[in-house]
């Protein structure tokens, strides 16, 4: 009994470690959007232009749509606040299932979370939209202008790719023995 108890408190500890750390990474990306949406703002104000190269320079636009600027209807503002207080439950719920596999999960999810947080505290209670300043022309006429947020949520999914590959890798190894349980049983 006493085995289990502490083999159940190790685990209760992994989990709050993990618990805190998602969080602590989650404001941090928040925070540091935030600050730097407001730097911006501030500095740039809406005619500012801060060219650094052919290729990317700062200036300051207002997205009162969902992601990429797009418009769904007179309830775009609603919809993009539940779909991202949706989206960051979903995730927090998943975090220590996910680290328990992969101690990646926890950043990489994090990244994601702080950045859905930070442009959800933007359209909450910035009047004019989600500031975004961090302009990279494509090509001629194309130009992508983002915020850090963003690149948070744009990192953190580039970073869940190993960790999706181990868990198919997983899920295949686990069916592969089913089967052959399955096969074993049959024989």
């Amino acid at each position: 009994m006493r085995l289990d108890t502490l083999r159940a408190s190790r685990v209760q500890g992994l989990f709050d470690t993990v618990r805190a750390r998602f969080i602590g990474i989650t404001a941090l990306v928040a925070t540091v959007d935030l600050l730097a949406k407001e730097v911006a703002v501030r500095s740039l104000g809406s005619s500012g232009v801060v060219p650094f190269s052919d290729r990317f320079s700062l200036f300051v636009v207002f997205n009162t749509g969902s992601a990429g600027g797009v418009q769904v209807g007179p309830y775009t503002w609603q919809l993009n606040v539940l779909v991202t207080l949706l989206a960051v439950g979903l995730i927090a719920s998943v975090v220590q299932a996910m680290a328990a596999v992969d101690r990646r999960a926890t950043r990489a999810l994090a990244f994601v979370a702080g950045g859905a947080v930070g442009n959800l505290l933007s359209m909450l209670f910035g009047p004019e939209g989600v500031a975004d300043f961090l302009a990279i022309r494509l090509s001629g006429e194309t130009t992508i202008v983002a915020n850090v947020a963003d690149f948070a949520l744009w990192t953190g999914a580039v970073m869940l790719v190993p960790v999706a590959l181990l868990l198919l890798r997983l899920a295949r190894a686990e069916r592969a023995e089913r089967d052959a349980v399955l096969r074993a049983e049959l024989s």
